[in-house]
This record gives C-alpha cells, sequence and structure tokens, in this order.
C-alpha cells in the first residue's frame, strides 16, 4: 500500500507494511512509529531543542488563550476557502508545528465550524522534544521528527499547508503543496509585541508589512488581526522566546521585563493566503 511519505536515506516513496503498520521502501529501509506515538525520520547534524523550562513557558502562554483568537480567525478563513467550502476531506501539514498547540485547536474550531468535514493532520518540526510533547497532548494527528530543509513527502501531498510565526523558505512548501491547494501564513505583524519589543531596541520604529512572497505562489487574500493582551512578566519572556529576536535580550534586558505587568501588549499578525501558480 502507497503512502504519502518519502525514505529519508533514500529519498525513495515508503510503502505501508499492511500487519506492522510500518514504513518500508525498494531499497529496504524500514520505520515503525515509536512508541511515543510519533515518527523519527530524520534530524539536522546540530537538532533544534528547547529546554524543559522554555518548553514549559512556551505552553503555560499558548494554553493561557492569548492566541486563541487568531486561531479562530485562521479557522473562518480556511473554512470560508473555495477549496474547502464543498470538500469533506482535508489534509493538513503544519510546517514547524512546535509542540502541535495550533494543530489541536485548529481542529477544535474547524470541528465546530464544518463537522462534516475529515481534517487529516500532519505536524513536523526538527526539535524531537517539541513533537513529544505534542503526540502527548494530542495522539490524532500525525506528528514527525524531520529535516525541515527537505520535507518527507510525495510531491502534492497536502490540500493545505499552514505556517504559523515563521518564514518560508525555499520550494518544498510549494512542492509539497496540492494543485489547487492552499498555503496559508501567520507572519508576525509591525507591531508584534512591540511593548516587549522597546526593551531590546530602544531606537524602536514601525516598518510596513513585507510582502516578499515566493514566486511560484499567487497570493489570494491578506488581512492584519491586532489586538491587545494582558500578561505578567513571566509570560511576556516565554513569548519572547518564541521570537527570532530572543537572542539580543540580554540577562538585564530579560529581568526587567519579567518584573513588568504588560497590561496592553500588541499581538499582531498578518493571514496570507496562497495558492500554487
Amino acid at each position: 500500500m502507497n503512502s504519502i511519505y518519502l525514505c529519508p536515506v533514500c529519498q525513495s516513496p515508503f510503502k505501508i507494511h499492511q500487519e506492522s503498520k510500518g514504513l518500508h521502501c525498494e531499497n529496504k529501509h524500514h520505520f515503525d512509529k515509536n512508541v511515543n506515538g510519533y515518527w523519527l525520520f530524520s534530524q539536522p547534524k546540530k537538532p533544534k531543542a528547547d529546554s524543559r523550562a522554555v518548553m514549559r513557558a512556551k505552553r503555560y502562554v499558548l494554553e493561557s488563550g492569548i492566541y486563541v483568537p487568531l486561531a479562530e480567525r485562521m479557522a473562518k478563513v480556511i473554512a470560508e476557502l473555495p477549496q474547502i467550502t464543498s470538500a469533506q476531506a482535508l489534509s493538513q501539514l503544519d510546517y514547524d508545528c512546535g509542540d502541535g498547540y495550533f494543530l489541536r485547536t485548529l481542529n477544535t474550531i474547524l470541528t465546530d465550524i464544518k463537522p462534516e468535514l475529515s481534517l487529516e493532520q500532519t505536524g513536523i518540526c526538527e526539535a524531537e522534544n517539541a513533537i513529544f510533547a505534542a503526540a502527548k497532548a494530542e495522539a490524532s494527528p500525525t506528528y514527525i521528527v524531520s529535516t525541515l530543509k527537505r520535507l518527507p513527502f510525495v510531491s502534492e501531498s497536502f490540500d493545505l499547508v499552514t505556517v504559523i510565526d515563521k518564514q518560508l523558505k525555499g520550494k518544498e512548501l510549494t512542492r509539497v503543496l496540492k494543485q489547487g491547494g492552499v498555503l496559508l501564513q501567520v507572519a508576525a505583524g509591525p507591531r508584534h509585541l512591540w511593548q516587549i519589543r522597546e526593551f531590546i531596541y530602544p531606537d524602536l520604529s514601525e516598518k510596513p508589512v513585507s510582502e516578499n512572497l515566493p514566486k511560484e505562489l499567487d497570493l489570494q487574500h491578506s488581512e492584519r488581526i491586532s489586538l491587545s493582551v494582558s500578561v505578567s512578566g513571566e509570560q511576556a519572556i516565554a513569548l519572547l522566546e518564541m521570537t527570532p529576536y530572543a537572542w539580543r535580550a540580554n540577562d538585564k534586558v530579560r529581568n526587567e521585563i519579567q518584573r513588568t505587568q504588560f497590561d496592553t501588549l500588541e499581538i499582531d499578525f498578518v493571514i496570507n493566503v496562497m495558492t500554487r501558480k
């Protein structure tokens, strides 16, 4: 039985072994889902991993509900897509999914909006400790530990690819997207976490939204979602750890942030909906 997976060793298509449900290729490479409920395909030479403290902080801030309005808007945008409105089944890949928060949350919200829709979800990430947490929290999606430079999927495998607060790099995400499929990107807006960033960049200034999107994709829809939330200093530090500029905050800055109560912290994202040309 064929699968959507490629062998991480030789890039040959994987087939599913009927009895064991393991994966094997024509070159006799064999992989089984591990006892913790996820696939371990491959990792970069220096695999990414957060400390347990950082993992707990991220999980705490996400589960607090700060990003629920974003997930609700994403779900509504997905449900209203012409490609989705008449669909009975939808295959989704969440790129660099972390601990699977958005996979879980989107599934819950989309099920309420479109109960007739069968959602088949896959999350992929380079950090095994994040995937371990994802599989432990919710077993129904397929979780894969793999290098992101070369995705272990055959071309045109997914109806929907979501990229949340990550950069669009290379052509792999386009390659695994079906013709007529949708890539939904959530990118940080100009004022995202503004009050935290002010601690790091004394001369902070607002810059226009960048539309530097891949040439292989057509932009169908773009919208901005902005809100303000109240967070503690500890939550602010956790949010900071989820950004690419966390390394710029030295110990003094981190201590200042941790001692601050942010009553009106700006959450600012841009949602882009793209299709293959």
